[in-house]
């Protein structure tokens, strides 16, 4: 059996066995009865009892009667809809014992006035920017939702030939243009798919495209991938995707008060100035009534790997389908309400466990995010019956439902720019559940220092249909993935298969904890076959049919949060360890360097060289000072490993060390940012310049190879350099404390 941690330290002898599962006896409620990470020996048997309660409170017929009241009317941020949900958010929680209140912000939202798309070539016909009614399920012929449209999408007017650019990644605006096709006073007909959607229309706008489509292909989320609905859980020819086209990667939040939250009394930037929201048009269209324009579309066969599943060849065009459009947005400063609810600490009182769910939805919202509110609620459920059970936290646990995720993360953000040099001082990690099932599969997403807190919890949990422990589903799920294929670190190329945590980019309310304060942050859900993503359909009538029917998992998504949060906020010792750090960031500049090494074959074989030529970064510096690293993370994980075996220390020094363990990550943050990027201050870790989504880790150096800029490579490494030095030392430091 594979070693779990790289320092090899005690705790990985107790976590191979986590792992195992099978050699961990679990009690009726779930709950293991061995030590538990960050626990002192006389501290194990009261946490155990606090659990056990704990365990047995969430049920899958309570997690159903919450989604039912959630779903029942769509609650964009900012409606009436929106502020009932709020409300009766606040009220549960303070039913279950916490101190909750409405926080309020006032953000710049849109909501769509009139919207209205047609093919004017070669015949009229107008497109339909609503969705069809399913005879099963009574929401979809609701005309409350919002017709189609894009959350900070532009208003105006465009009418154009359409040219089709596959998923408008920038590498598809760059093919598309070494054929010829020049975009300017286009529409750009993309598809939905391998980076952030804001991302499609900024690349377009760049090229002087006049508005942009996306459509949602059946190649990606359609029949291609299983039986549509009502018949099977993937979209229909209707269906539209709602969502925002704000430039992520540049940074979330009211994109009107960047980097300071947004009150009443805010500076805020004009709109006309704007640069993180789009300033032409755009418009989410089915792929039903995408086909109408793809099959008029003439032109060249489109490249390798831009045929979608519509049944015929695609043609890039443009031409000679033509269409006319109109957006026009009532654009306004709203209020929106995160709702934010506490369980006080008893002994470290200001040292805060943040929990966090969003609560607005494009539609009705059964997956997103409702399966992660109700999953939310039934943990603070269950938290409140261990409180009144007896139990007390040592640290402050925070609960909190953000408003506007879908706008760009605007609830979270805004109020963790509120809060942020209290988070600052505060904060011990934070926990995030957006959509918490859409089937049986768990995917872990975090900091490499709350792995083996992750595996333990899961570790501690069977999965409802299959009997497993979930953490050895999911381990093992992960050794398929890598199935024997070496990762051949720059220093360890002997390393064995060890189970990690997918890095963290954006797309979630995790991202202003991470990227922008330098706060340990997880999210996690329960995955499976999801095709309503933003549209009417996702419902009720979905989850019940085909996303978890007997709301097994949502029970269980419950319990994983809690169990977490609890370990968190009730370990005599913060519950960190730094090995799984040194071993992530070592597969990780390893990547780095395969990276590297692609753009020089990439530029030796291109039929002209590029501007500037590939670089050939020097990593011996960064290896070198992730060696200290690696050094320091396993002489601090052996000595919490001792502390914790051996008893203890008195309460003063325990908390003494606990602050210098929540003080490592922030440790990763620069002030002025990343290069081009001054929101994102952790050097580690960010969403890609032109991915949205998807993690970059290592960003700045990434773009540096990206772009074969030196200058570029130059300063990222060594604010790279300078911050695993003063990690190194911050573990050091922690060290000292924990002998």
């Amino acid at each position: 059996m594979s070693r779990l941690t790289g320092g090899g330290s005690a705790l990985g002898i107790r976590l191979v066995a986590g792992c195992a599962l099978a050699l961990l006896p679990l009690t009726a409620g779930g709950a293991a009865s061995e030590g538990r990470l960050g626990f002192l020996p006389a501290s194990i048997e009261a946490q155990r009892q606090a659990e056990a309660t704990f365990l047995a409170t969430p049920t899958p017929e309570q997690a159903r009667r919450w989604l039912r009241r959630l779903t029942e009317e769509p609650h964009v941020a900012g409606t009436p809809g929106d502020r009932a949900v709020a409300t009766f958010i606040r009220d549960k929680l303070r039913e279950f014992g916490l101190d909750a209140d409405l926080v309020p912000y006032h953000v710049l939202l849109n909501y769509p006035k009139h919207v209205s798309l047609r093919l004017v070539e070669p015949a009229i016909q107008d497109l339909s920017l609503f969705e069809d009614g399913q005879v099963r399920d009574k929401d979809s012929f609701s005309r409350d939702a919002f017709p189609a449209f894009h959350g900070y999408g532009a208003s105006g007017s465009a009418a154009g030939q359409v040219v089709y650019v596959n998923y408008g990644t920038e590498e598809d605006y760059k093919q598309l243009e070494e054929t010829g096709v020049d975009l300017r006073g286009k529409i750009a007909l993309v598809r939905y798919g391998k980076v952030f959607r804001g991302l499609k229309v900024r690349e377009a706008q760049q090229r002087g495209a006049g508005a942009v489509l996306i459509y949602s292909d059946p190649a990606d989320d359609g029949y291609v991938q299983g039986d549509v609905y009502p018949d099977g859980p993937m979209r229909p020819p209707t269906a539209l995707q709602r969502g925002s086209v704000q430039f992520l990667s540049l940074g979330p939040g009211d994109p009107q008060t960047p980097g300071v939250p947004s009150t009443k009394e805010a500076k805020r930037v004009p709109r006309e100035k704007l640069e993180g929201i789009p300033r032409i048009p755009s418009l989410p269209l089915s792929y039903g009534e995408a086909e109408k324009i793809l099959r008029a579309l003439a032109g060249p066969n489109v490249p390798s790997g831009w045929q979608g599943g519509l049944p015929f060849a695609y043609h890039v065009g443009p031409g000679p389908a033509k269409v006319e459009m109109v957006v026009e947005m009532d654009e306004a400063v709203r209020e929106i309400w995160d709702v934010v609810g506490k369980i006080p600490g008893s002994s470290e009182p200001d040292a805060w466990v943040i929990l966090g769910n969003h609560h607005d939805a494009w539609t009705y919202g059964a997956v997103d995010p409702s399966s992660g509110t109700a999953s939310f609620l039934e943990a603070a459920r269950a938290l409140g019956a261990a409180v009144k059970a007896g139990w007390r936290p040592r640290r402050t646990i925070v609960m909190a439902a953000w408003d506007a995720e879908e706008y760009g993360l605007v609830g979270s953000t805004e109020w963790g720019e509120d809060l942020a040099k209290e988070l600052s001082q505060k904060a011990v990690a934070y926990l995030n559940l957006d959509s918490s099932v859409t089937g049986p599969n768990l995917s872990l997403d975090g900091i490499p220092s709350l792995r083996d807190l992750a595996i333990e919890a899961a570790g501690d949990l069977r999965d409802p249909k299959r009997g497993k422990s979930i953490a050895e589903l999911w381990t093992a799920k992960q050794r398929k993935e890598w199935n024997g294929q070496e990762p051949i670190p720059l220093d360890r190329p002997d390393s064995p298969f060890e189970p990690h945590l997918a890095p963290l980019g954006s797309g979630s309310d995790y991202t202003v904890f991470v990227d922008h304060l330098g706060i340990p942050s997880l999210n996690f859900g329960f995955e499976g076959k999801y095709g309503v993503y933003h549209s009417t359909l996702d419902s009720l009538f979905w989850m019940e049919k085909f996303g978890d029917p007997e709301f097994l998992y949502h029970a269980e998504a419950a319990r994983l949060l809690g169990l977490m949060a609890m370990r968190l906020a009730g370990a005599d010792v913060v519950p960190f360890r730094y090995a799984p750090y040194a071993a992530v960031l070592a597969r990780q500049l390893d990547e780095l360097r395969r990276f590297a090494v692609q753009e020089r074959r990439t530029a030796a074989a291109a039929d002209k060289p590029p501007e500037r030529a590939p670089l050939e970064p020097d990593f011996q510096p960064l290896l070198a000072a992730l060696g200290e690293f690696r050094t320091a993370a396993a002489d601090l994980d052996a000595a919490l490993d001792a502390l914790e075996l051996g008893g203890g220390a008195a309460p003063t020094r325990l908390a003494q060390l606990n602050a210098a363990l929540m003080a490592v990550e922030r440790r990763f943050l620069i002030p002025a940012g990343i290069h081009g990027r001054p929101w994102y201050r952790h050097v580690l870790y960010a969403p890609g310049v032109t991915t949205g989504y998807a993690s970059w880790p290592l960003p700045g150096l990434k773009l540096a190879v990206k772009e074969h800029d030196t200058a570029i490579w130059d300063g990222e490494a060594r604010k790279v350099l300078d911050a695993l030095e003063a990690a190194t030392a911050a573990l050091g430091e922690a060290k000292q404390l924990a002998h």
